[in-house]
């Protein structure tokens, strides 16, 4: 995907954003979807995140060049999804690694303080092959 593809994909993800939606972000601030029109997306896809009680929950996620940024689709429109971590992740600092003995997940380690650890699942190895690639070429920037 070019970049034109990109900058137009974003629009269109940012036109299907609820405008009333807003993340909490560590420390207390606040991520809101116009914040998205001053980064530049490198990769978008679905996947899943393990929420506490053991649940994969659909999620399409966004890598941009400083951040990781979790949507959910509901009513045709994309939405934060409301769990206990925050659905935007700086990408300073992050940490990825495989699941032993899972082939399609991951962990996203935040070394902030305190840490958090965020299990994320994809739908093939491959895929989440692809991603972990990504993520890791976008860190080392």
């Amino acid at each position: 995907m070019g970049e034109m593809e990109k900058m137009q994909r974003l629009q269109e993800i940012q036109a299907k954003l609820d405008p009333r939606a807003e993340a909490r972000v560590r420390l207390g601030g606040v991520f809101k979807p116009a914040e998205l029109f001053r980064r530049k997306l490198v990769l978008e896809g679905t996947l899943f995140w393990k929420t506490p009680g053991s649940r994969l929950k659909d999620i399409h996620v966004l890598l941009m060049t400083d951040i990781l940024v979790f949507l959910q689709e509901k009513d045709q429109r994309y939405i934060f999804p409301s769990l206990d971590k925050s659905p935007v992740l700086s990408l300073q600092n992050l940490i990825v690694r495989d699941i032993a003995n899972q082939e399609r997940g991951m962990f996203l380690i935040s070394d902030s303080s305190p840490p958090e650890m965020y299990e994320i699942h994809a739908a093939s190895k491959e895929n989440k092959n692809v991603w972990i690639r990504h993520i890791e070429n976008t860190v080392s920037k």
